[in-house]
């Protein structure tokens, strides 16, 4: 069917608009601090195929993984037996999903009797049972969190008090919150269903439906363009991650990249075999950091991601690689790695695009997950990011979500009203974190907590601890992090990247994001600029002398962060 360009235009922005409503909806709805105020949290539609049309621009990862999730349940669950009252759910790594904490809803949505598309939704739930935060130490995923492998419920009579409610409920420590968010995702879906009947009410079911499959077509077409821009060749890059939690080795991620006219093949043989502990990369996390790493290099930023963007791109990893382990490895910290894919797709294209690519930066989630048992249970969970590397024209942005993340900040007052076992005593940019070069890289931040009860348990997994965001182009590499507590009796402890501990009442946790990469050398960069540095407190006097060959006049003043 031939559809007039304008009526095209209009129709697909409302189905982006459509999955931006959702997402207002999710996070205005949602309890817990981490999808309500940081947003870890991603909202789209599907058609009956399981291929995505349109996503809110929410997470990175969560967006380019929602295919994976959505073909890993129908090849378990009979389209046909679907009714508007049945709910998909699903958090299985092995089935499509990344880890147990991100559950997967999808709501099948019908038109004059036939099944038209899914409206679905993912967030990051705290706690869904088993281990207290992220378990390092787990033989398998059953010892991580309660798994859901792809399963239909009815929201009528297993939901609102329903079995299955009631399973959840009486498994969880937090069921308010954990219910309140799976609540807020079946408000999103629903604004789904209903405003997809809406258009399909004003346009016609098969008007509407060849508009979609030109969706796609017109998504393709435009990363075939992107990739074709790219000279054919093979583009080899590597990164590694401090260690897998045990061992002092690296744990090592390989990429071969074969560009070939208009198409990309994406290969992982040679990164590091799977390891014992929860850092493993199920095989949808590592289709969703190469998707996204590609469409965040090649891609044009103005085309919308949907599944047609996938189809100049094959990628190819070995069984029982770290990158795709076999069943039914620990995965619950896959983050630390899967930035670790996105900077060696990255230094791959340093060869074949170099003025395209921006340095590395720190660009590794920091995850700090908190629980105490007070007159109840409460559980937080803390998403920090890091300096973002330098570009070739611009400094690296400051203390953002690693790129695959993006969450946003949590506010420190609505973290201290949600847990009154802490409080946040110091939270700013660390000076002079961020490689130096011609560009700069973006700075890392602290972030303090003053604990005010006994037996809080803190568990962190995190990266970067030995091995920095290294500089571009002559540029100097960014700070590594560390995270120390100082214990009520002065004595202090440096915990490592990964792994747990018990806090008491009067310890202090102090939390250091390392910095980004500086591109280019160092004595390129114009004085007014180091001088602007050093007034905003963003490098300290001796830096802009020792790196940059700049004398300044001011003074460390005090609470500046100079001391880090």
């Amino acid at each position: 069917m031939r559809i007039d360009p304008a009526l095209f235009n209009i129709a697909t922005n409302n189905l982006l608009a459509i999955a931006r409503e959702m997402s207002a909806d999710l996070l205005r709805s949602a309890y817990s601090t981490v999808i309500r105020e940081a947003a870890d949290a991603s909202t789209f539609l599907a058609d009956a195929k399981g291929r995505i049309i349109a996503q809110s621009q929410n997470i990175p990862l969560h967006m380019n993984s929602v295919s994976p999730a959505l073909n890993g349940a129908l090849s378990k669950i009979d389209p046909a037996q679907l009714t508007e009252d049945d709910v998909i759910i699903l958090n299985d790594p092995y089935n499509g999903g990344q880890h147990l904490s991100d559950i997967y809803l999808f709501s099948p949505i019908f038109w004059e009797e036939q099944l038209i598309a899914f409206s679905g939704s993912v967030g990051h739930h705290v706690d869904l049972g088993h281990s207290p935060g992220f378990n390092l130490f787990a033989k398998d995923i059953f010892e991580e969190r309660m798994r859901f492998t792809p399963i239909k419920f009815s929201l009528s009579r297993d939901w609102n008090g329903g079995l299955l409610e009631q399973v959840i409920r009486a498994n969880i420590r937090i069921p308010d919150d954990t219910i309140g968010d799976i609540n807020a995702q079946l408000t999103a879906n629903e604004t789904g269903r209903r405003r997809l009947h809406q258009l399909l009410q004003r346009y016609g079911k098969e008007s509407l439906l060849s508009i979609c499959e030109q969706f796609l077509d017109y998504t393709e077409t435009a990363m075939r363009r992107s990739i074709a821009l790219v000279p054919d060749g093979v583009y080899e890059g590597e990164d590694q991650a401090d260690d897998d939690g045990i061992h002092e080795e690296p744990v090592v991620i390989r990429v071969r990249l074969v560009v070939e006219g208009d198409t990309l093949a994406v290969d992982f043989t040679g990164s590091s075999p799977q390891v014992r502990t929860a850092i493993n990369v199920p095989w949808a996390s590592t289709v969703s950091s190469t998707y996204s790493a590609l469409k965040m290099i090649l891609g044009d930023p103005l085309i919308p991601f949907n599944d047609g963007a996938y189809r100049p791109i094959t990628i190819t990893a070995p069984k029982g690689s770290i990158v795709n382990p076999v069943e039914f490895a620990p995965v619950e910290g896959r983050n630390v790695l899967v930035m670790r894919i996105f900077q060696a797709i990255q230094k791959a294209f340093v060869q074949a695009i170099p003025d395209r690519v921006p340095a590395p930066g720190y660009d590794q989630r920091t995850e700090l997950d908190m629980h105490w048992r007070g007159n109840k249970f409460y559980a937080i969970s803390e998403q920090l990011g890091g300096g973002y590397g330098a570009g070739p024209h611009n400094d690296g942005a400051d203390q953002l979500d690693d790129p695959l993340g993006n969450c946003k900040n949590t506010p420190v007052e609505t973290l201290e009203i949600a847990t009154p076992f802490l409080r946040v005593t110091r939270y700013e940019l660390r000076a002079d974190s961020g490689g130096a070069g011609r560009t700069r890289g973006g700075l890392g931040a602290v972030r303090a907590y003053e604990f005010l009860e006994d037996d809080v348990h803190m568990s962190v997994y995190s990266d970067r601890f030995k091995y920095p965001a290294r500089g571009l182009h002559g540029g100097q590499d960014g700070a590594t992090a560390y995270l120390k507590v100082t214990r009520n009796d002065g004595a202090v402890e440096y915990l490592p990247a990964k792994g747990s501990t018990t806090v008491n009442r009067g310890d202090l946790l102090e939390m250091a994001i390392g910095g980004g990469g500086g591109y280019g050398r160092p004595e390129e960069r114009p004085a007014q600029q180091v001088m602007l540095d050093v007034e905003r407190s963003k490098i300290t006097p001796q830096a802009a002398e020792q790196q940059y060959g700049r004398k300044s006049e001011k003074q460390p003043e005090r609470g500046s962060g100079y001391e880090h």
